[in-house]
């Protein structure tokens, strides 16, 4: 079937757009995929010397950066439903066994660094988060944290 007329070039053109618009969908359907709960924290002054103190400074934030018990730090994942595109770094874990519940289930728990005065939704559901990369030889703060880890390990 030869398409002509003003039709063409429009259907020419949309054609083009679909090749080069990224779809994130698919993007996201190469990495392992977990559900999280995820929480934010505030910095204000006394963050550099709390849990995180290597990614803030004077109360603010130096780049995205979360903490969670199963991840080693340096690794880099991605919650679209929160941050779009936004690669977040794990940059500390927090003391207990980072799960959360939500009717009945376990998830893991997030904790997500924000400015004073920046807006974060908050869900009061499961979200996905998708692992980009698995830093291996990252820093884990404690032997239950080593424990979570390995069950993420892409080996």
């Amino acid at each position: 079937m030869k398409i002509t007329g003003a039709l063409a070039p429009f259907l020419g053109l949309i054609f083009l757009a679909q090749l080069f618009v990224p779809s994130h969908a698919e993007d996201y359907a190469r990495y392992p995929k977990v559900k999280i709960l995820a929480s934010t924290y505030v910095t204000h002054r006394w963050s550099a010397t709390g849990r995180y103190r290597q990614v803030s400074k004077n109360g603010r934030r130096l780049g995205d950066f979360i903490a969670l018990n199963f991840l080693p730090g340096g690794s880099i994942v991605m919650i679209p439903t929160l941050f779009k595109t936004t690669k977040l770094e794990v940059a500390d874990t927090f003391g207990g066994s980072g799960r959360g519940y939500y009717k009945g289930a376990k998830y893991w728990k997030v904790d997500i660094l924000r400015d004073k005065g920046e807006w974060i939704d908050d869900f009061d559901h499961p979200l996905d988060l998708y692992i980009v990369k698995y830093n291996k030889n990252g820093p884990v703060k404690n032997q239950q944290v080593r424990k979570n880890c390995e069950m993420f390990d892409p080996k």
